[in-house]
Order: structure tokens, then C-alpha cells, then sequence
């Protein structure tokens, strides 16, 4: 059972809870992302939240614009778009007269925005986060972060023209006498710095908006609209709708498009390096120091060309006296002297030299290096204090994992291909996070297991290509950013040859045309070893943060030793055995054994899953309280009526067998019998007969030889889902021990007959 936010419990009550919504808006096809976070009253209109997204962006308006929910249903002007044909059969919802908490009901929620539907400029909003609004404060709306500058005009052809503007900004022609030609000169004279983030600036135009509250009686345009990834059913107008023939009116559906919030991944606790560890870190990852000495040698003022790069002249000598050269790999004309004296001596444009290239924006796009009047300023790398610099390296690491997110991992791939990338790149994020401090995400253990799990066949080979080419990818622009370390495998073309036939095929070749087969490639593959990875304690510190960010719980070892106990509960529930204990440590640490008793049991109360959750969690912590003034809590309560606590003493005390006043037999065994129903209504909760089978076979404390001297006598327990967790565990127990499941089952009955 998911928890009840406080939100919806004041809903239940008939109540106003006063909220703000905290909204991430991205312009999708943007590179680097172009992105908002703005936070608005949840009672507000959608028609607050066009004109925000106008401010925030630099939109002037002039265009029709569109919302669409999860749900596929539009809401926008409706009179302005009565005539033109959106595909909505049942009319746009009107946004001035939709609240947007109706819209964006639960975090993970999301919006899709176009504005001009000939540029279609397409913006995703996602709710993160839903935030408490003390009575009586000022309704307001504000940004609260973002990257990038707003957009410099309209009507150039939305994403695509946009990246050329920025391309001739970059160029020192600019766009001649092209269609661009006079935007990019007016941009360029009034020193239009595309990688400028002005907050104070957006909020200070969004503070002239009115979220003027609205009703949220309108109906949506499709019918009742049920939270994110709850049930609903079936309308006369949806059975009109439907293709398929076999939907009828009152058919339970599922309402979210993505699933339960529920589906958010649980990730171990972690713990962090020092802080000034961390900026030692950064400080000693080779870009990093590149940018820092550039600022430092620009502190009196170098000259730049109008494409706001050092000048050739000064480009070689920041190559020579700052030995930038030494970013450069192996391979590279800079790498050797001669050759480096020779490349620099044709040096054209300090745009053609990677290794001043690629630090110079970084300290640029930073601050570190700031351009006016046709020179750039910088100051000493000790001007960059630890706070500033970590906050910089974190926002620089989110960026990239932004991009990844938005267009993949792989140049030059788009479509299904590119969000394929991004999906691998997202699912090996999790697993270098996931992974024990020091431990490798090794490409060849992860190629083992899929073969493992029976993954064959060319489909299979060819996807294994384009995996081990992001593998690749991924683990080069992490370690050039110091989070990851990274070791090549021994054959650099491994992953190239079975990536070209995958290209050839999609388009429309056949494979093993004119490359390698994959089958073959992974014949030569045999003997050598392939990439591999391991987060380092930066980049642990940094892909947390961004976690965080994206709305992804990524608790800290530690975090819970001045939570609550339920709150400490709670956070328990993912974690091993050795992570549990070092987190109670730490939390028994800071209060005494009594009131850390009294704590644990007032958490024991309740019903359904959760609750029988952190009974589970607590009778592990209490065992190990062995002071006096704890046991007298644990006898106090186990005489109480509380049924929760009651049981969870009792037993507690019962499994004490040195204990100097021992529980009576019979009822520590009573108590034992209602926390076995409590404990198999976890599993119950889970809903799926496998996920239920599974938890079933996984969980020592209701294993089937567990259950075999109780199974006939458990309909007694008197516990209020007694009935239920029979019949369901019953039901899951088909497939793994037939006698024991109709036992369970024959349990049931005569729990419901008794009921």
C-alpha cells in the first residue's frame, strides 16, 4: 500500500492544502539542454503556467501553443483552436479553467507543451516535486533553476534552426548573407552569450504574473481523470473510441501511462568522501585544472576573436606555457614535440585545437573566464572556493547526463537508435551506482549474464554491438569529467565491426555485407578483455546529486541518525543486513535506549503492507536492545491493547530466552502467529502471483517448512487481513508446493466463515 501523502490525506478531510508545484520544463532537441525549473501554486491554471513557460524561455507570444497530458487529452485556448484539427475528438479542455495540481496530480506527472505549430518548439514538464505552502504565504511564481540562455528568437525553424544560430555565432563569419545572416550580427553585437543562466532575471519577470486561483470543476476533456497509474473505469465515450471492438463501458483500465510512482528504483545507502577531498578531486581531474590555470593566466585580459576564442597567437602560447598539450592522447600530433611545434605553427583558429578547445568553454560556460570588450578575464584558481567549484563540476556532470538523456550516448544516431543509446546509458548509471564502492561494471559480466539469461541469436548481436559501443562512449566522457575510471578492453575495434553491420542493416543492407559478422566478431572477441568502469568517490558524490535531482531517492548511510524512528523504519527496508546495522548504530547514538524503545513500538501501529513492513524492521532493531530501561518499555507494552506494538513486544521479549522474567509460552506464540500473518500480507501486497511466489521463496521467515506446523491453525490469528493473506498466499503457493496451497486455502474459508 502506498503511503498517503499529506496533500491527499487533506483532500480525504475536505480540506485545502496549500502547495506549491516544483516543475522541470525542458525544450526537447536542445544540445546542450536548454531547461527551467519553476515553481507555481498548485491551485493555479495551466494559463499561469503558458505564460511562465513563456517568460522563462523568452517566448513572445504570437503563436497558438498546446498542452497534452498523459492521458493524450489537449488543453490550450480552446477558442482560438476550435477551428484547427488537433486530433482531439472530444474538443481541447479549456486551461484558464484547469487547475494544473488537476493535471499534474502525483510527482513523476508530465505535461508535453508546443508552442507554434510550425516551429513546434516541444517542451516536457515533469512534476518533481509537490512542496508545502505555509497558510497565508504569498502565492507567487518563481524559477528556481535551469541552464542555458533563452531562446533568441522565433520563427527560425525551431530546434534545428536554433542549433544553427548557434553554430554561426561560434563561426567567425557568422552566417554571411544567409537567412541567419542578420540575426546572428544583431545577437553577436549585443554580446547574446548562449550558455548564460539568468534566475534572478526570469523570476524577476515571473513575479508580474498573478497565479490567480481557479476552482478545478472543470471536467477534462476525456472523462474523470484518475491519479497517475491508479484504476478507472471505462466511460460510454472512451468504448466509442476504441478500435479494438472488445472494450466495454465499466472495464477497469489503467489510468497512468508510466506506471506507479511506486516504480521508482530503491538504491543502496551510500556514503560520501570529505568535502575537501571531493575538491581535491576536482581539482586534480586534468579538464578541471586545465580550466582553472586558463582563468588564472587570463587574470590581466587576453585578447579574443569575435568568436570569443583566444586569438591564434595567444592559443599557442596557452598550449606551450600552460603544457595543455598533455590533455592529448597518445595518438595526437600534440603528443610529440615536433609535431605539436608544427601544428601549432599552422594553427588557424583556436577552435581547431581540442586540447584548448575543450577547457576553454568549460571556463567559460562556468564563469571562470569571463568576455567583454574583446577580452577575456579570468581569476586565480584559488578565487574558486570548494563550495562554487563543486557546485560547478556536479552542474557540468548533470549536463552531460542531461544530453545523454535527451539525444543518447552515440553521435550521429537518432531516432529509436538514439533513444536506445539512452537507455542503455541510463540503465549502466543505475548499475555504476548500484555497485559496491570499488567495484567494476565490467562489459564481459554483463555479457556472460545476458547469455546466462538464454539472450542468443543475431537480434541479440547485434544489439550487444550497439551496447558495448555506448558502454564505450559513456565510460570515456565520464572519466573525462574524473567519475568513473576507465579501462579500455584489449581490442580498441572490438565494438566497431558487429556496429557498422547494425547500421548497415537499419539501413536497409544486408549484414555482413561488406564488415564482420557478429557472430564472428564475438568469435574474435574470445580471450581478450572487454571495458570496463567503477564509479570513483567523485563521481559517486556527483551522480547522487544528480539522482537527486531527477526525483530518484539515493539515501546516505547515516542520514536517518536524527530522523524519527518511523522515518527510520521506513528508510530501512532496502537495505542489507551490514548497511542496516551501521545506520541503527548511528541512529541509537543519538538518544537514549528507552526513548529509542518507546519510538520504535509508537512506529509499530497501523495496517496494511507498510505498516507490517516496519514491524518486520523493528523487531530486528529491538532485539538488540539489551539496557534495562528499554525491557521495561518492551513488558509495558507488550500488556498493552495496542495490536501492532502489543505483538511486536511480546515476541521481542519471548525470543529473550535469558530473559529473567521469561513471557508466557502461550503468549509469545500468539504474538509469533499474528506477525506471520503480518509478514506473509507483505508479500500478499505485492499483488502479482509471481512477484508473491517469489518474495515467498526468497523470505526465510515464511518459507513453506515455516508455514507447515502453523498452516492448520492459522485461521484463528486475529489479525484483520488474516482472510485475505490466506487466500492470496494460498493462490501464489500453486506453483510451489500444491498440498501446502490448498491447506492455505482450506485456512482461508474458515477464516471467511468465521469473519
Amino acid at each position: 500500500m502506498a503511503p498517503v501523502r499529506w496533500e491527499q490525506q487533506m483532500r480525504r478531510d475536505g480540506k485545502s492544502a496549500p502547495s506549491d508545484l516544483q516543475l522541470k520544463i525542458v525544450l526537447h532537441g536542445t544540445r546542450p539542454p536548454l531547461w527551467r525549473r519553476v515553481v507555481l501554486p498548485s491551485d493555479t491554471s495551466l494559463g499561469t503556467l503558458h505564460d511562465a513557460i513563456q517568460i522563462a524561455f523568452g517566448w513572445h507570444g504570437g503563436h497558438l501553443h498546446l498542452f497534452t497530458d498523459e492521458f493524450g487529452r489537449g488543453y490550450g485556448d480552446s477558442a482560438r483552436l476550435t477551428d484547427i484539427g488537433l486530433g482531439f475528438r472530444r474538443g481541447v479542455g479549456d486551461e484558464d479553467a484547469t487547475a494544473l495540481g488537476d493535471v499534474l496530480a502525483e510527482e513523476g506527472a508530465r505535461l508535453r507543451y508546443v508552442y507554434d505549430f510550425g516551429d513546434d518548439w516541444e517542451h516536457g514538464i515533469t512534476l518533481e516535486k509537490t512542496l508545502p505552502r505555509p497558510v497565508g504565504a504569498e502565492r507567487t511564481v518563481r524559477c528556481v533553476g535551469g541552464r542555458r540562455a533563452d531562446a533568441p528568437a522565433e520563427d527560425i525553424g525551431g530546434v534545428w534552426g536554433l542549433a544553427k544560430v548557434l553554430e554561426f555565432l561560434d563561426t567567425p563569419d557568422g552566417a554571411g548573407d544567409g537567412p541567419y545572416g542578420e540575426l546572428v550580427a544583431e545577437l553577436r553585437a549585443a554580446g547574446y552569450d548562449p550558455a548564460a543562466f539568468d534566475r534572478d532575471g526570469i523570476t524577476a519577470r515571473l513575479a508580474q504574473l498573478t497565479p490567480e486561483a481557479v476552482s478545478g470543476k472543470a471536467k477534462p476533456p476525456a472523462g474523470d481523470r484518475a491519479g497517475r497509474g491508479d484504476v478507472r473505469r471505462l466511460t460510454t465515450a472512451d468504448s466509442a473510441l476504441c478500435n479494438c471492438g472488445q472494450c466495454r463501458v465499466g472495464d477497469p483500465v489503467t489510468a497512468g501511462v508510466d506506471g506507479p510512482a511506486e516504480d521508482v528504483p530503491v538504491l543502496r545507502p551510500v556514503t560520501l568522501a570529505p568535502q575537501e577531498d571531493l575538491v581535491a578531486a576536482v581539482r586534480g581531474v586534468p579538464l578541471f585544472d586545465a580550466a582553472l590555470r586558463l582563468a588564472a593566466w587570463c587574470r590581466e585580459g587576453r585578447q579574443v576573436t569575435a568568436s570569443r576564442v583566444l586569438r591564434p597567437a595567444l592559443a599557442r602560447e596557452a598550449v606551450e606555457e600552460l603544457r595543455l598539450w598533455k590533455l592529448a592522447g597518445d595518438g595526437s600530433p600534440y603528443a610529440d614535440a615536433v609535431a605539436r611545434a608544427r601544428a601549432l605553427e599552422s594553427l588557424r583558429s583556436a577552435k581547431d585545437v581540442a586540447v584548448l578547445d575543450d577547457p576553454w568553454w568549460l571556463a567559460v560556460d562556468g564563469g571562470m573566464i569571463t568576455i567583454n570588450g574583446g577580452r577575456a578575464w579570468g581569476g586565480a584558481a584559488t578565487d574558486f572556493a570548494g563550495g562554487d567549484l563543486m557546485a560547478f563540476w556536479t552542474a557540468t556532470l548533470g549536463d552531460l547526463l542531461e544530453e545523454i538523456g535527451e539525444s543518447g550516448v552515440l553521435d550521429g544516431l537518432h531516432g529509436e537508435l538514439g533513444e536506445l543509446t539512452a537507455e542503455i546509458a541510463d540503465g549502466l548509471v543505475g548499475l555504476l551506482y548500484d555497485a559496491p564502492d570499488d567495484a567494476w561494471v565490467d562489459v564481459d559480466d554483463l555479457r556472460a549474464k545476458a547469455r546466462e539469461a538464454g539472450e542468443n541469436g543475431p537480434e541479440f548481436d547485434l544489439f550487444q554491438a550497439l551496447f558495448e559501443a555506448s558502454f564505450r562512449e559513456l565510460g570515456e566522457g565520464l572519466a573525462l569529467l574524473g567519475a568513473v575510471k576507465y579501462e579500455p578492453g584489449d581490442g580498441d575495434d572490438s565494438a566497431e565491426e558487429p556496429l557498422r553491420t547494425l547500421l548497415n542493416t537499419v539501413g536497409g543492407q544486408k549484414p555482413g555485407g561488406s564488415g564482420t559478422s557478429p557472430s564472428a566478431s564475438n568469435r574474435s572477441r574470445d580471450g581478450r578483455r572487454g571495458d570496463r568502469m567503477r564509479l570513483t568517490p567523485l563521481g559517486r558524490y556527483g551522480l547522487r546529486a544528480y539522482l537527486m535531482e531527477c526525483g530518484v531517492p539515493a539515501p546516505l548511510l547515516g542520514e536517518y541518525a536524527e530522523a524519527d524512528a518511523g522515518a527510520l523504519l521506513q528508510g530501512l527496508l532496502g537495505y542489507s543486513p551490514e548497511e542496516m546495522r551501521r545506520e541503527v548504530e548511528g541512529w541509537l547514538g543519538h538518544r537514549s535506549a528507552a526513548d529509542a524503545a518507546v519510538g520504535l513500538l509508537d512506529a509499530c501501529v497501523g495496517a496494511g503492507p507498510e505498516a507490517a513492513a516496519k514491524r518486520a524492521v523493528a523487531q530486528l532493531v529491538l532485539a538488540d536492545l539489551d539496557d534495562p530501561r528499554a525491557l521495561r518499555v518492551l513488558r509495558k507494552a507488550a500488556d498493552s491493547d495496542v495490536d501492532g506494538c502489543r505483538q511486536v513486544a511480546t515476541a521481542t521479549l519471548g525470543a529473550d530466552l535469558e530473559a529473567e522474567a521469561p513471557v508466557d509460552p502461550a503468549r509469545a506464540e500468539e504474538a509469533g502467529l499474528w506477525l506471520l500473518i503480518d509478514g506473509l500480507s507483505i508479500l500478499a501486497g505485492a499483488g502479482e502471483s509471481e512477484d508473491l511466489t517469489r518474495g515467498f521463496l526468497e523470505n526465510w521467515n515464511t518459507a513453506p517448512e515455516a508455514l507447515e506446523q502453523w498452516v492448520d491453525d492459522l485461521w484463528r490469528v486475529k489479525h484483520p487481513a488474516t482472510a485475505q493473506v490466506l487466500a492470496e498466499v494460498g493462490e501464489g503457493l500453486r506453483g510451489v508446493d500444491k498440498r501446502l496451497a490448498k491447506r492455505m486455502r482450506t485456512a482461508a474459508n474458515k477464516a471467511h466463515s468465521r469473519r
